[in-house]
């Protein structure tokens, strides 16, 4: 079978088609609507015995997460090469995420309700045309609704003419609730009326006057790119890997190594939350979860060249499955290329004048989903040192709520006239499966600790490194601190450097990285139990795959991460998962209005002991400047 695909590469429209259809087959699916349909991926084993030691290939199956008539969240796998049902797994109380067709369904119900028309027209609304609604996660803190129906909260706002930015007007203290199933209105709430800011909120392009003088940048390689794609097998000089787009988890990499040698069995985001600072009732109840509430993939944009991605670019398409277990086709919604970054390594000999320089350049996979009034960016960008640089770049329009004069600001900040926007987080999880040169490996906390002054100290300057290894789940929760450096390094106790240390990656945080803020009595500590620390390690069980659960709409009891770990498992010398939380505590500001200025999150994975010296001393000098002189 020269012709089949690679084990990891995504579901094409014919296996998506193929899958729906087997799908519903299984007992009382016949009339099911799909969340989500994809692959059922590999197992691990199987996976490394074909890759690694020419066995079978493994079998090629699919995962159709659906919605039955008996409002029933069910899994049920399929193989497609033998055409038949394996497994169909039940969630019991679980809800399945918003999906984009109830978006349209919803609005258009709440744009029809008496009660709301009634309400705007209170408010001097009369057109409902110039009214957005936007649907939101209902989050579960004790409403009369909770558990009893699977219910959005809808929001409105004002646009203004020709598709002004709603978000600077707020129709503030009303909203409705809404039964995602049956798309009735089940109860408008009001709170305290506020006039209509009329801030303005324009950005776009002929709205405002534009700088002139701006001159052009050029970003190109005449000679061709120094990458290949194979389907979705990527392979960049040291580097080679999958990449791929989940319906759920949005951008995944798959099978990452560096000159064939294992670093990474999978990568994604796993999950990620926006919790709201403010406590009024119309706020505090938002607390969003775009990977489990939204679909990070099912929210990701067509990226435009020249915009999102400068350069020589290759796009990877994406398909997804429709409700109907159709196929929807995302144009461009990965893309790749090259970019120079600066210097990669340089030193000057003053004893001699020889100068040694080279230029850096970067490989980069990249992904934009956007949820509500946020645009993300997923960047995982591979150095050609052997690291790996996860960031995320945060964009779009801040949530706005209407502000009266005198009043007491709380847990926001005013941006414009009559127009305010609450403090928030953004906590994104990420899942890494490290593989480093093989499955069996040990996580090791490493810090600075200063040597007390004494016999071995007299100057007082001494620090050391201190390491300590973290043998189980409970000793791994772990959080970063910026002024111990502190670092966890992932290896291989069975190869050891040079140094005679075991070959190891470590994982690097980038900018200041905070916890979940809210109260532990609070719904939100208990959902997103996932932010209470920046690391935990797990012992890998492909079935923990979402760091608060697979279906976390509307739930309220813990689930995912506190919930596996509290068993306090065995971490040492064993296939293990790392989960490291990246974020952002946004203090929102007037330059966050009208359109934020981009704010980044993220983390590193750095070879350490991984090679037993500089892995790019075979780098060449760059021929276009000077990057080497003898003196």
């Amino acid at each position: 079978m020269a012709d089949a695909p690679h084990p990891f590469s995504p579901l094409t429209p014919d296996e998506i088609r193929a899958a729906a259809a087997l799908a519903r087959t299984a007992d009382g699916a016949d009339g099911c609507r799909f969340i989500a349909i994809g692959l059922d991926e590999a197992d691990k084993e199987a996976y490394h015995a074909w890759v690694d030691a020419g066995g079978p290939r493994p079998a090629r199956r699919a995962r159709a997460s659906v919605y039955d008539a008996a409002r029933q969240v069910r899994e049920i796998t399929v193989d497609l090469d033998a055409g038949s049902v394996v497994a169909d797994r039940l969630f019991p109380n679980a809800y399945p995420p918003i999906t984009p067709d109830e978006y349209v369904a919803v609005e258009a119900s709440v744009k029809a309700d008496p009660k709301m028309i009634a309400a705007l027209a209170a408010r001097g609304i009369d057109d409902m045309g110039a009214v957005q609604i936007d649907v939101l996660a209902s989050a579960n803190m004790g409403h009369p609704l909770d558990g009893r129906h699977r219910y959005a909260r809808a929001v409105p706002y004002l646009r203004g003419p020709l598709g002004m930015n709603s978000y600077a007007r707020p129709i503030e203290s009303l909203l409705a609730l809404v039964d995602l199933d049956t798309h009735e209105i089940l109860a408008i709430e009001e709170y305290d009326t506020k006039p209509i800011p009329a801030a303005d909120g324009e950005y776009r392009t002929g709205t405002l006057p534009a700088r002139t003088g701006v001159k052009p940048i050029a970003i190109t390689q005449p000679e061709g790119v120094s990458f290949t794609v194979d389907g979705n097998r990527v392979r960049w000089f040291d580097w080679e890997f999958s990449a791929s787009l989940e319906a759920q988890d949005g951008l995944v990499l798959h099978d990452v190594r560096f000159r064939g040698r294992r670093v990474l069995h999978r990568a994604s985001c796993a999950e990620m939350i926006v919790p709201y600072g403010d406590p009024h009732p119309m706020h505090n109840w938002r607390t969003y979860f775009d990977a489990g509430e939204y679909g990070l993939g099912a929210c990701t944009n067509s990226l435009v060249l020249g915009c999102d991605c400068v350069g020589e670019i290759t796009y990877l398409d994406a398909h997804l499955a429709a409700g109907d277990g159709d196929v929807v086709e995302i144009a461009n919604a990965i893309c790749l290329h090259e970019e120079d970054h600066s210097l990669l390594w340089k030193h000057t000999d003053h004893a001699t004048g020889n100068v040694e320089s080279r230029r850096a350049r970067r490989f980069v996979v990249n992904s934009m989903a956007t949820v509500g009034n946020y645009d993300y960016a997923f960047r995982w960008n591979f150095g050609l040192d052997g690291h790996i640089e996860l960031e995320v770049e945060l964009h779009g329009i801040i949530s706005t709520m209407a502000h009266t004069e005198g009043e007491d600001l709380k847990g926001t900040q005013l941006v414009d006239e009559g127009l305010s926007g609450p403090h928030h987080q953004h906590l994104f999880c990420f899942r890494l499966d490290l593989d480093v040169d093989g499955p069996r490996n040990t996580v090791c906390e490493i810090e600075a600790e200063p040597v007390p002054t004494g016999p071995d100290n007299p100057e007082g300057n001494a620090w050391r490194s201190k390491t300590t290894v973290l043998r189980t789940e409970s000793e791994a929760a772990r959080d970063a601190n910026d002024h111990l450096a502190r670092q966890w390094y992932v290896g291989n106790p069975h190869e050891r450097s040079v140094a005679g240390a075991p070959r190891s990656y470590r994982i690097v945080p980038m900018h200041g990285v905070t916890p979940l803020l809210a109260r532990p009595e609070a719904t939100i500590y208990r959902r997103a139990g996932f932010g209470r620390h920046t690391l935990w390690v797990t012992p890998y069980r492909p079935d923990e795959r979402n760091a608060a659960g697979t279906y976390p709409y509307g739930r309220v009891d813990q689930d995912g991460l506190p919930e596996w770990t509290a068993a306090d498992r065995g971490i040492e010398d064993t296939d293990i998962v790392c989960w490291y939380t990246a974020g952002v505590t946004h203090f929102v500001r007037p330059e966050d209005w009208p359109i934020m200025p981009a704010a980044r999150t993220g983390f590193r994975l750095e070879p350490a002991g991984f090679f037993d010296r500089n892995p790019t001393l075979d780098w060449p000098a760059s021929e276009a400047a000077c990057c080497h002189r003898d003196g």
